[in-house]
């Protein structure tokens, strides 16, 4: 079963959002986190983690449960916006 088409693109959004926000708050996380030697991956685990909540709520919206393809499908979706969150740092 593939993401339903809303639920991808609900998704896309999320992530576009996040990483907007992160462009906009970058020279504070630069300053506030000086021991993380791979800010980049970090700011990447904590946008998917929180776009995980909406992609799982949007399926309890709909009254389904995400099988474990969508699961795979939605780290696919995820890597893609990786190396844009590496190019800000």
């Amino acid at each position: 079963m593939a993401i339903p088409s809303e639920i991808n693109q609900i998704i896309e959004n999320q992530m576009e959002l996040m990483i907007k926000q992160t462009q906009a708050y970058l020279p504070f996380i630069k300053l506030a986190f000086p021991g993380v030697t791979d800010l980049p991956e970090m700011c990447f685990n904590l946008i998917v983690g929180n776009v995980l909540t909406t992609f799982v709520t949007q399926y309890a919206m709909r009254m389904q449960y995400p099988k474990e393809q969508d699961f795979v499908e939605f780290g696919t979706l995820t890597q893609k916006y990786k190396e844009k969150i590496k190019e800000m740092f």
